[in-house]
């Protein structure tokens, strides 16, 4: 299948081969941003492996050209050799005229310098004013027509947004009451997920199947989530506290060693969850936030988020307090990436709660 691409600020769409070219012409730099289907995010061109070969090969195409510049190539080099021979030859000449002729002397050691001047000014100006000796300096810097760019769309395309450090982090430990109401809302959801996926497995494989099932009204199971009995609960609540070690771990710096196991804590830390938020703050809130932003330039300010954590790590629900952010794609695909991404340390505890303030800005 043909991989089709996307540059920032231009809606045409590339092949693999239109890409290459335009790198090989020196029209696309390492920092452009690029983008194809199978890609999550914008990436730089020099983060794309197949790319990155391509700049690898115009780079050693520069590095000659510059080379021929500065004359440092191989055919300057022999040129510079014999001259250098023929400079031996008459050096002792050149001496006795200099010795007999002070004027021609300061002469001609006035020419040398202006010469000398000439050449250390060429190559300064190869060096930084040169698209090829910006390069090789690792100095050049993308340069865009004024006329075409659009500030708003370059940042919008590219994902260039901020997530302020997540502070003010609250745990809240769960009362009894709303735990028992937590475990059989979770239960439930645990269940129809189940037989989602069941009823997906047994589906009709045929399209005569396929268009009889549609034919056919859906029979409800009356109560079937509708209500979890208090006896299903308290087993769930068992299965999350029986647990007692993480697994075993060796001791560091004994020999053979007996392999120790390690306890779990009674409840989350403070420090556990802030290193959960910062490892996949990026993958999940960044991401849906850059999505977002694509639909609306000016979607910023504070999202709350509330998690609920099994003593198992696992994330079972996850609920935004911002009013602003409600119904949106915000809020379902942060709420998707949270409870399918995130995984806490487990805990002695049966649930916990956890509120996290994110300060979304796209300045």
């Amino acid at each position: 299948m043909e991989r089709k691409f996307r540059l920032v600020n231009d809606d045409h769409v590339y092949t693999f081969e239109e890409i290459a070219e335009k790198i090989t012409n020196g029209g696309l730099l390492k920092s452009a941003y690029i983008w194809e289907p199978s890609l999550t995010d914008w990436v730089k061109l020099k983060d794309y492996p197949d790319f990155a070969q391509i700049f690898a090969v115009y780079e050693a195409q520069a590095e000659e050209s510059m080379k021929k510049a500065l004359g440092t190539d191989d055919e300057a080099m022999e040129r510079k050799q014999t001259r250098q021979l023929l400079s031996d030859v008459s050096k002792e000449e050149q001496k006795l005229a200099f010795q007999q002729r002070p004027v021609v002397r300061w002469t001609i050691t006035a020419l040398a310098c202006i010469a000398m001047l000439g050449s250390t000014v060429k190559v300064l100006y190869t060096l930084f004013q040169t698209k090829e000796g910006q390069e090789l300096l690792g100095t050049v810097v993308e340069e865009m027509p004024a006329e075409t760019i659009d500030l708003e769309r370059v940042r919008m395309a590219s994902g260039v947004t901020r997530l302020d450090e997540v502070k003010g982090i609250e745990v809240k430990k769960v009362e009894k009451s709303r735990e028992k109401e937590l475990l059989a809302e979770i239960l439930a959801d645990i269940r129809k997920e189940e037989a989602q996926e069941q009823a997906q497995q047994q589906a009709p494989a045929t399209a005569a199947g396929q268009a009889a099932a549609k034919q056919e009204p859906p029979k409800k199971r009356a109560g079937l989530f509708d209500k979890v009995s208090d006896e299903e609960i308290e087993q769930f609540r068992r299965s999350l506290l029986a647990k007692k070690t993480v697994g075993p771990q060796k001791e560091i710096g004994k020999t053979g060693a007996a392999e120790k196991p390690v306890e779990i804590q009674e409840e989350l830390s403070s420090k556990q969850i802030s290193k959960v938020v910062k490892e996949n703050s990026n993958s999940t809130i960044a991401y849906c936030y850059n999505r977002s932003l694509k639909l609306d330039a000016s979607l910023s300010g504070k999202l709350e988020v509330t998690v609920s954590v099994l003593g198992s790590g696992r994330v079972a629900k996850v609920e935004t307090n911002t009013q602003k952010f409600r119904g949106t794609n915000l809020e379902q695909c942060v709420k998707e990436m949270i409870k399918k991404k995130w995984t806490f340390p487990q805990f002695n505890g049966t649930i916990t709660e956890v509120t996290i303030p994110f300060l979304l800005s796209s300045e």
